[in-house]
């Protein structure tokens, strides 16, 4: 058999690995290893192994070499192995039998690929060289395949968007032993600053979430588990993490390791809690026009009993009583009607004036910022109606004027609500402008960069960090914007919003045209 033969392997080593090399000292014993491997058709190369040269050894296929320097070049490869730099050529040792006992050979510890026996004839030689080949192309082949296998691995592990840690379940506390590199752009920690220590502290101070429940099950059973937790980034930034967690096991089943996925769900968690806390303001809109809705009608009899109560004969006294329990009776009555107008969804774009849209919010917070000492001044310039979806729009002006009277409750101070037409530019749409002012304490910069984030509030528990934010997404369905500019500069502290709705903001034209005429 010719080593041409079975040789189809290409090494992984960066230089391509050709012929044989010979090192041996006794130069009959390296004529007959010479004469063998030329029929095998393989180049030979003569290298004197005290030449320093054995570096240069690792670029051919094999190696026939004295036990020695075979040891020499074992010990010298080795490492390459382990880097992962291909796989070494096959040493070949030749070793003596001992003269005594010709049928017994020199004890050999090293981790050889073959041997020579030497005295051997030329045949034996061919033979033993074939043989030591094949088996070494066929290990070859089976590592250059287990290399390019592990390589793709490491590089889809490196290639992924999800983050992917690996933590050792033989070791105390499972330390990580690997994060890759999604992982660290997601956490703002590198893989040195991770390695060796348990994925908890990704939690800060968050060490009560009801996540990790499902976590420490999934440890202490050794099965598969997910969880969203609440996690902190190296500078302190929160996101939500969702964590899927796989136990795995050596060939004989024990475990070795824990896998985790993270993926990063903070956009998702945040929409579906801006859900919730909408689905929550709709019930609660509901259930207030339904109670405005039931008012009216013992409301209604209460005020006929009063005006009948005012034609018998009474008192001054109790006449002037009555007028005034019916001033107030009509004054709870308008309130209740302006609940209703306020909460009734439209299921269509409506043509409207900026006094309609006003009005209820006005009459709703009246009491409101009366009591903390605000003094309302509206300026309504003659314009031409808008169409947009009523409802919308006065919970966007309520969400403006409601944060407007907060800022001021402490102090009191003005609310400044003006309406007029405009135009975007010199040669930009037409449209209303809204302008929502106080006189309150105003905003940081810090604060002004935030107002729009959902959740973020300055209210504490008494706001949910949703107006602004749902504000928004109707100003940019409306095609409007919003503008806003605060001070808290001492005796010019204050905040001015500014609503810019378009005149063919949410309707096409051809609708405004169409409401027009039949207005």
């Amino acid at each position: 058999m010719k080593f041409a033969d079975v040789h189809e392997f290409e090494s992984q080593a960066h230089v391509q690995k050709v012929g044989a090399a010979i090192c041996l000292a006794d130069p009959i014993e390296q004529q007959h290893v010479l004469t063998a491997v030329s029929e095998m058709k393989i180049s030979t190369t003569i290298f004197n192994a005290e030449a320093k040269e054995l570096q240069r050894l690792k670029t051919f296929e094999f190696i026939v070499a004295d036990q020695l320097v075979a040891q020499e070049l074992v010990l010298l490869f080795e490492q390459d192995e382990v880097d992962g730099d291909g796989i070494s050529p096959a040493i070949i040792a030749v070793i003596h039998q001992e003269p005594e006992h010709p049928s017994k050979s020199t004890q050999v510890d090293c981790n050889f690929d073959g041997f020579l026996n030497f005295p051997m004839s030329q045949t034996e030689i061919s033979t033993q060289l074939s043989v030591i080949m094949y088996a070494h192309c066929a290990f070859a082949k089976r590592y250059s395949a287990a290399w390019r296998e592990l390589h793709l691995n490491r590089r889809i592990f490196r290639s992924v968007t999800t983050g992917i840690s690996v933590a050792s379940a033989t070791l105390p506390d499972l330390p990580l032993v690997y994060v890759n590199p999604a992982f660290e752009e997601m956490t703002g920690y590198s893989r040195a600053e991770v390695q060796g220590r348990n994925c908890r502290f990704l939690e800060g101070n968050e060490r009560s979430q009801p996540g990790l429940a499902i976590v420490r099950d999934a440890l202490s059973n050794r099965r598969k588990g997910v969880a969203i937790l609440k996690n902190f980034r190296k500078d302190g930034t929160p996101f939500w993490n969702e964590l899927s967690l796989s136990p795995i096991s050596d060939d004989n089943g024990q475990l070795t390791h824990y896998v985790g996925i993270q993926t990063d769900v903070t956009k998702r968690v945040d929409l579906e809690m801006a859900l919730r806390e909408s689905e929550k303001l709709a019930a609660v809109g509901r259930l207030a026009s339904s109670i405005a809705h039931e008012i009216n009608n013992p409301l209604t009899s209460v005020m006929n009993l009063t005006f009948l109560a005012q034609g018998t004969e009474c008192s001054q006294d109790t006449k002037d009583y009555l007028a005034t329990a019916d001033r107030e009776l009509r004054r709870v009555k308008l309130i209740t009607e302006q609940s209703l107008r306020f909460f009734r969804q439209s299921t269509k774009a409506q043509s409207t004036s900026p006094a309609k849209l006003l009005e209820p919010i006005l009459d709703l917070y009246q009491s409101h910022a009366s009591n903390a000492g605000v003094k309302t001044i509206v300026r309504e310039r003659p314009s031409r109606s808008i169409v947009c979806m009523e409802s919308e729009i006065r919970q966007v002006l309520s969400n403006l004027v409601g944060n407007a009277i907060y800022a001021m409750q402490e102090h009191g101070g003005q609310l400044f609500i003006r309406s007029r037409e405009t135009r975007e530019g010199n040669q930009g749409r037409e449209g209303l402008v809204f302008t929502v002012a106080d006189n309150g304490t105003g905003m940081s910069t810090e604060t002004l960069s935030c107002i729009y984030k959902a959740f973020f509030t300055t209210k504490g528990i008494g706001g949910t960090g949703l107006g602004l934010w749902i504000s928004c997404e109707i100003i940019e369905r409306h095609r409007g914007n919003i503008k806003v500019r605060s001070s808290q500069r001492a005796g010019a502290s204050g905040t001015v919003f500014q609503l810019f709705l378009p005149y063919q903001g949410i309707a096409s034209q051809r609708e405004i045209d169409d409401i027009s005429r039949f207005s």
